[in-house]
């Protein structure tokens, strides 16, 4: 597909702002489109557009996940889910029948646009009207777990620490140690057991609902067609958890022995299985996100310089994403602090085509290992940037964890 310029899309729109969206819509809903050169230009379009509005959405995503008790940035992104989404599905589907339709009509196919016809096609016979709500309270419920989970705090010797934090106590040589930390997580995280449970019960029901209205017998039938999973069957998964089971399982048990031996303890316990079995003291390869940023780009270094640049273009890893800079957030937001939502992960900001990382950094070695991995997920994001279509900036999960996987092995 040749590069295509394009304006469609005005620099400063606010895609939070249906009058603002809405109108270019209707544009590609309605513009005459007779060859399959205007409809690559048509095609390039709808792109920008889309991303504008990912990206609204991803901005918005970030502060909240960022800032969890921040209700300001909670009622933003709230109030986005239930207003603009619910608008534009309907559209998209309205787009993607016209997409489809002219895809066939004008002879748009080959090796360039098999995968987007396919999956274009998919989407078109999954949409149901009725889903759409259902969708809106799903993302909410995601929302509410994050809330939850985010105001986890623990108080250890006086101080007041996220549970990511605790987790350097795991680490300990000293078994009392290890056992009293964890029982105070444990017992902190049961303490929200039944709301926790009851977002669950409840998605589940919903995802239910929305499987059986368009089609499906269960959850797992439509998630792989939404997933665009056309290569393999939930057959294939079931084989491999067989051999998990069969192969996996029994070696996974004898690793737990020899540790067992090797710390020389009757029975292993979930207090026993973070620390050096041989008894060497804990690892501690930074201090702060500065310091983690620091060293990664080090390491990168050594493997590749072309990775290490990249790396340094999302800044030092002492930013934080605050209610000041949330329309324009640093690319980094590495340590854990109280709010902030749990786990890790990279986003891609599409319109202005640069990534985002989020992760929970508590000085542990598992948090390296983070670092890179989500610096994978970035660097393949940062290599599609010239893509013209956001389709294809983005990979299904079985191939974007190839990226993020490789380089926690290199």
């Amino acid at each position: 597909m040749p590069t295509i310029n394009t304006t469609f899309v005005p620099a400063d729109i606010d895609a939070t702002d249906l009058s603002q969206i809405e109108p270019l819509y209707q544009d590609l809903l309605v513009r005459s489109v007779t060859s399959a050169a205007e409809l690559e230009t048509w095609l390039v379009d709808r792109s920008e557009l889309d991303a504008a509005c990912s990206e609204a959405a991803a901005l918005l995503y970030i502060a909240m996940t960022c800032n969890t008790n921040d209700e300001a940035a909670s009622k933003a992104y709230t109030h986005f889910i239930e207003t603009i989404p619910p608008r534009l599905k309907p559209i998209a589907f309205e787009l993607d029948k016209r997409q489809a339709k002219l895809a066939s009509e004008l002879d748009l196919d080959g090796a360039r646009y098999e995968v987007i016809n396919r999956d274009t096609a998919a989407d078109v016979e999954l949409f149901r009207p009725e889903n759409v709500p259902l969708e809106t309270e799903l993302a909410k419920l995601d929302q509410k777990y994050d809330t939850i989970c985010g105001e986890m705090m623990v108080t250890y010797k006086g101080d007041e620490k996220t549970l990511p934090q605790m987790g350097v106590y795991q680490e300990s040589t000293d078994r009392a140690v290890r056992e009293e930390t964890w029982r105070l997580v444990a017992d902190r995280r049961l303490k929200d057991v039944e709301p926790i449970n009851a977002i669950y019960d409840e998605m589940v029901g919903l995802r239910d609902k929305v499987a059986k209205n368009a089609g499906f017998d269960s959850f797992t039938s439509y998630a792989f067609k939404a997933k665009h999973r056309f290569d393999y069957t939930p057959e294939h998964c079931f084989a491999f958890h067989e051999a998990c089971e069969k192969i996996v399982a029994p070696f996974a048990r004898q690793l737990d022995e020899q540790r067992r031996q090797k710390l020389g303890v009757e029975t292993l316990r979930p207090w026993d299985m973070t620390v050096d079995e041989l008894g060497r003291e804990p690892l501690t390869p930074f201090t702060g996100g500065a310091d983690l940023m620091n060293k990664s780009v080090a390491a990168f270094e050594s493997l590749d310089p072309r990775l290490a640049s990249m790396l340094k273009e999302l800044g030092a890893g002492d930013g934080r994403v605050t209610s000041e800079n949330m329309k324009n957030p640093p690319l980094l937001d590495l340590d854990s602090r109280k709010g902030k939502a749990p786990g890790g992960y990279q986003y891609m900001r599409d319109r202005s085509r640069v990534p985002f990382i989020f992760m929970n950094a508590a000085g542990l070695h598992r948090d390296l290992e983070t670092m890179v991995h989500e610096a994978g997920h970035a660097f393949h994001s940062m290599l599609c940037v010239d893509e013209p279509l956001l389709h294809y900036r983005h990979s299904p999960i079985e191939f974007a964890e190839v990226a993020s996987m490789s380089m926690e092995l290199l």
